[in-house]
């Protein structure tokens, strides 16, 4: 390829490749390596071709016609070959997606037809009856009732509780800091606090706070 036309030609003419390379004033190692077709030995491209030029002149060749050589054989056709197989592997996935859109469309243009040509029939309203509010009332009264109450007691203080659950049960104890107690109801609480600024209350899941102050004895009905 083209070390080899330099070459033949430079041996033809009889010239030693150190004196070229002292005429023309480029690296003998470029020379030899352009010779050897060690392009990885050379500089950037540019340069090459200007090196390559410089040493056809000099062997009365057409630089032309070397320079052509030279870049067939670093750039081969294999990137014309690659984009032809880009390209036809476009016209692939253009033909398949074509095969796959148009029964969608046949069926999408079907569908359309079918909703022009038989419009489908109104539908009936569906009524619902709705209970009285009178029953309304009830169901609801009737699930309050069903829920219990939920007391929850925190000492934050020592303190000195006596509660009655829905007035039947009564329970007298002494909560110290840190203990806590729960008590669930039908109707409600009823409550003596000998400490009120000592616990914190919540009531079905609504933090009450402190019922008072520190010391304070206080009674209250929940709800």
């Amino acid at each position: 390829m083209v070390g080899d036309i330099l070459r033949k030609k430079r041996e033809e003419l009889g010239q030693d490749l150190l004196e070229i390379s002292r005429t023309l004033k480029i690296s003998y190692t470029y020379l030899r390596a352009i010779e050897d077709e060690t392009f990885e030995k050379l500089p950037e491209e540019v340069y090459v071709k200007g090196y390559i030029r410089k040493y056809a002149e000099i062997l009365n060749i057409d630089p032309e016609i070397v320079i052509q050589a030279y870049n067939q054989q670093v750039s081969p056709p294999q990137a014309e070959n690659k984009e032809a197989l880009e390209k036809d592997a476009l016209k692939r996935k253009r033909s398949k997606l074509k095969l796959l859109l148009t029964p969608l469309l046949l069926l999408l243009f079907v569908i359309t037809v079918t909703f022009i040509l038989f419009p489908s029939s109104p539908r009936k309203k569906e009524i619902s009856i709705s209970p009285p509010p009178a029953e309304i009332e009830k169901e609801n009264i009737l699930k309050k009732e069903d829920t219990p109450h939920i007391l929850k007691v925190f000492a934050i203080d020592t303190t000195w509780l006596l509660i009655a659950v829905d007035n039947v049960t009564t329970k007298d104890l002494i909560l110290k800091p840190g203990e806590s107690i729960e008590l669930q109801a039908k109707t409600g609480f009823s409550l003596k606090i000998g400490n009120a600024g000592g616990v914190k209350l919540i009531f079905d899941g609504k933090e009450m706070g402190k019922p008072g102050g520190k010391g304070q004895v206080v009674n209250l009905n929940l709800p």
